[in-house]
């Protein structure tokens, strides 16, 4: 019985999520982060805090992306897991152009890191991307993109 309810939550969130409008289903990103603490953070507990306060501030824009390496590398993440819309890998392709190509990027560690599914904060927290999936992997790595847009393409 406690595994149902375990797994009827989040099940039941995504749905829900799935069929919600836009700014609905942003809000409803920043409920569960909250909610789901460590499960949809991809933080352990002790650091679940982290994960969470990530995604919020991704969706409300007050979360600074530490390099502008790793978010193509995240995106890079985002778009072999098939969580990034058009948009996405089109920054991720405007980011790699920026730091000198895909060459250059592959050695730094930034964007390894990234690729590898850990988004690094501008304040040293960082979030593993492996966690999330289906439409709330597509959500996040869609503010991803937003994001880096403002903070290093200067949109």
């Amino acid at each position: 019985m406690t595994i149902r309810r375990t797994l009827a939550a989040p099940v039941l969130a995504a749905a829900l999520l799935a069929t919600a409008p836009a700014p609905v289903a942003a809000q409803s990103l920043n409920d569960l982060s909250k909610i789901g603490g460590g499960m949809l953070s991809g933080q352990s507990s002790s650091s679940s805090s982290s994960g969470g306060s990530l995604l919020s501030g991704l969706s409300s824009g007050s979360t600074s992306l530490a390099s502008p390496q790793n978010t193509a590398g995240a995106l890079a993440y985002c778009q072999q897991q098939g969580y990034a819309p058009d948009t996405a890998t089109t920054v991720k392709d405007r980011l790699l152009s920026k730091i000198g190509g895909q060459p250059a990027a592959s050695q730094d560690s930034g964007y390894l890191s990234g690729l590898s599914g850990i988004l690094q904060a501008g304040d040293g927290g960082s979030f593993d991307l492996s966690k999330l999936k289906g439409v709330i992997g597509r959500k996040v790595c869609g503010a991803i993109a937003d994001r880096a847009v403002s903070s290093f393409l200067g949109g």
